[in-house]
């Protein structure tokens, strides 16, 4: 006997008609009226009376009802006490929107690492453009922000800094002498520059990194970093894409492009990554949570800069090893090249490292 048999016979009774029960239990009447003849079957009583004008329970049907009322109503209760306990004990979960192409490598080690760690809540990460994100987070759709700071967003915002970057501009291999090994923005000026944006929110972006680069020439816009970086290599019109120095794309795509600081006054033009979430939230643990993601974040990193300088001092004693061995075999320069091979996988690895790359 099914709970969704009585649940018809139940129905039934209420509407006198298996037409209307049907119709109430989303289910055709030939289906329904299958479902009340197996369990009259498995019961081995008829329960009740029906033909095309009358409709009434048999004695068994009105022994049955009671006891079948009760079931049902006490099975309901207890699904409902049940899903109430769930809603009160589960683990809370929190998203964070994050920047499209921010620190992911040191990013996900570190929510990876509080939610194996953490019994209390668990965290989602969802990837958008700045504004997008920003709207969520005003519309209470996400908890937290991992995005740069922008001195014109709304003052409903507390942060924590997470990292500062180096801004890079990404270019065509060829397009500067091998010598040059930094940029100015005026090296620029008659190229195009391409962003990566939601087309909702192309005039924002236009506008910060205009005013951010002092940059007045035109614009390209594209929804992700395949067309980004298929415009940057396009012959036809010279173009350039803003990068900062924790991000993974130009390693990717070292074949075709090359990623040079950008100089502003003769110093590098930093960008300043932050985890944002609202001032005035009730919910204190949110800006508990990313406290604690903004300090390991921070010790993630000088973990790793520790660990790729001691990477290229041992680089530095190899190199200084083969050219005072001059008499050295050919394997022992094949060894160097392994190491520099090595280095270079580390850094990328390390990709949170500002200036790394």
């Amino acid at each position: 006997m099914l709970l969704r048999q009585m649940k018809y016979f139940l129905a039934a009774v209420y509407c006198k008609s298996f037409n209307e029960a049907a119709k109430q239990c989303f289910i055709s009447q030939p289906s329904f009226s299958l479902q009340i003849k197996q369990l009259e079957k498995e019961l081995g009583v008829k329960l009740i009376n029906r033909n095309n004008c009358n409709f009434s329970l048999t004695p068994a049907g009105e022994k049955f009802y009671e006891p079948c009322k009760r079931i049902v109503g006490d099975v309901q209760n207890l699904m409902q006490n049940m899903q109430h306990f769930a809603e009160t004990n589960q683990v809370p979960s929190y998203i964070i929107g994050c920047k499209t192409g921010y620190n992911i490598c040191c990013l996900l080690n570190v929510i990876n690492m509080l939610n194996k760690n953490s019994e209390t809540y668990h965290l989602e990460l969802l990837y958008g453009d700045h504004e997008q994100l920003l709207t969520m987070l005003a519309n209470n759709e996400i908890d937290m922000l991992i995005t740069e700071d922008r001195e014109a967003d709304d003052n409903f915002l507390a942060g924590e800094l997470l990292e500062i970057a180096d801004l890079c501009i990404c270019v065509p291999k060829h397009s500067f002498p091998p010598e040059i090994k930094a940029l100015h923005i005026s090296d620029l000026s008659e190229q195009t520059c391409v962003l990566i944006a939601n087309r909702d929110y192309v005039m924002q972006e236009q506008e910060y990194y205009a005013k951010l680069l002092g940059f007045q020439g035109s614009f390209f816009t594209a929804r992700d970093i395949p067309t980004a970086l298929t415009k940057v290599i396009d012959d036809k019109v010279k173009s350039f894409l803003p990068v900062t120095s924790n991000n993974d794309a130009p390693y990717y795509f070292s074949n075709f492009t090359r990623t040079l600081p950008l100089l502003a006054d003769n110093e590098p033009v930093e960008i300043y990554y932050n985890i944002f979430w609202q001032k005035n939230n009730p919910n204190r643990k949110i800006a508990a949570i990313a406290q604690h993601i903004a300090s390991l974040m921070q010790d993630h990193l000088k973990s790793l800069q520790r660990s790729v300088r001691r990477k290229l001092f041992l680089f530095k004693l190899n190199t200084v090893h083969i050219q005072k061995n001059r008499t050295a075999p050919k394997p022992c320069v094949a060894r160097g090249c392994t190491v520099l091979h090595g280095l270079y996988g580390f850094i990328r690895e390390s990709s949170g490292i500002p200036g790394a790359r």
